[in-house]
């Protein structure tokens, strides 16, 4: 990031470094999307087509951006919120996702990047129309990021950064008079036209009753979505029954049809890396039991793709579709045969972080630990929690980033 110069306007994470607010938002959204530890929304529009997105990838530029402009701490909040309302509203929109007509979900970062720029840069409604028009007719994201059948790599870490980079810069442009398609959306060959195949496959949504910043779904492990369900029945019945490698017969997993080809996919039976690793049913399935059901960070290693008892456990793996989870992926079922002739269960309808089951304040916290576990002190996780619970009374958001330096 520091290669690319220009004005020191935004820290990169960690360091004490500044760059330039877009090279800043790129390098920082690489490091939140890497450990797909993320959020997501999740609008089912039929058994294996699910309209998703992973809003939390936007904060990479509110916090460049926010910091550029000295931005208060309840500015940024509402940048925040924008960004997420125009995801939110979009996917929501949409008749069917964006993956099966095979572009990248992050294609509508750029949407909510030129809302989080008009935000911070005091623009109009006009501006920030002709923002997203700018933004996003450079800014579509092609499937094979994250398609079945296809090595995963370094660009599932950058793709989203590049898109919502891309929104903020055309905010910047509006701000000084240039403008972009007004009906970007709807027009002829625009988003709907070209990436869902039809403008009647975009049926604007009104405002709902609350903010789609609550339909967000936390994740409560550090893997694909559509498989909390499933993980966290088998880490419950993994630890509830004390269960060890020797002790397993059988794992077969009841998941819904997006969940089975997209995760069961052949070629991430066995991961080599972390992008194929946290989207492998079988990997993380195996790596349950090694680890006695729980799932963090430090547990992705080479020494972990390549250990002989978890390919063993894979092996033990089965899958099954149940369609019974097709409305409401990432709910699953989770049953261990036990080599001693036991059948355990464990049904999850709304895994932990969901809108439904949400996760606690020191839930998160807790979270945010597994993540810095070999670079922050507790002191530090305490001083960053307090500042972040307490963002709106921030006057500065600047004052957030000494407190991130890793020493």
């Amino acid at each position: 990031a520091c290669d690319f110069g220009g004005p020191p306007d935004s820290t990169i994470f960690g360091e004490t470094v500044k760059t330039n607010w877009s090279a800043a938002t790129i390098a920082n959204e690489t490091m939140i999307r890497f450990w797909d530890f993320n959020d997501t929304y999740h609008f089912v529009k039929k058994p294996g087509d699910l309209g998703a997105c992973h809003p939390s990838d936007s904060f990479a530029a509110v916090l460049a951006l926010g910091e550029r402009q000295q931005a208060s701490g309840k500015l940024v909040i509402e940048a925040a919120v924008a960004g997420y309302e125009i995801m939110g509203r979009m996917i929501d929109s949409f008749k069917t996702g964006l993956e099966p007509m095979g572009f990248h979900h992050g294609s509508v970062m750029s949407f909510a990047g030129a809302a989080i720029g008009g935000k911070l840069l005091g623009l109009t409604a006009d501006q920030i129309m002709h923002a997203m028009g700018i933004g996003a007719v450079a800014s579509v994201g092609l499937g094979i990021l994250d398609a079945e059948g296809e090595e995963y790599n370094n660009s599932k870490n950058i793709a989203d950064g590049l898109m919502v980079e891309r929104g903020v810069l055309g905010a910047f442009w509006a701000e000084k008079g240039f403008t972009g398609p007004d009906r970007i959306i709807e027009g002829n060959k625009g988003f709907a036209h070209n990436l869902l195949r039809g403008t009647e496959n975009y049926i604007s949504k009104m405002p709902k009753d609350r903010y789609y910043l609550l339909e967000s779904r936390m994740k409560y492990f550090p893997i694909e979505s559509t498989n909390q369900g499933h993980l966290m029945a088998t880490c419950n019945l993994v630890r509830e029954n004390r269960l060890k490698p020797d002790d397993i017969e059988e794992i077969i997993l009841r998941i819904s049809k997006r969940t089975l080809f997209h995760n069961g996919d052949p070629q991430k039976k066995y991961p080599y890396n972390k992008e194929t690793a946290d989207h492998s049913v079988f990997f993380m399935t195996a790596l349950a039991v090694v680890t006695g059901g729980r799932v963090v960070p430090a547990h992705f290693t080479k020494e972990t793709y390549d250990d002989p008892i978890i390919h063993e456990l894979i092996e033990k793996g089965t899958l099954e579709h149940g369609p019974e989870f097709d409305a409401t992926t990432p709910a699953a079922k989770s049953t261990i045969k036990t080599k001693d002739g036991r059948t355990l269960e464990k049904q999850v309808d709304f895994p932990r972080g969901t809108p439904e089951n949400r996760m606690t304040n020191d839930e998160i916290r807790d979270k945010f630990v597994d993540c810095t576990r070999s670079t922050m002190t507790t002191d530090q996780v305490d001083r960053i929690t307090e500042a972040c619970l307490n963002l709106e009374n921030m006057d500065d958001i600047g004052e957030l980033m000494p407190l991130l330096v890793v020493h």
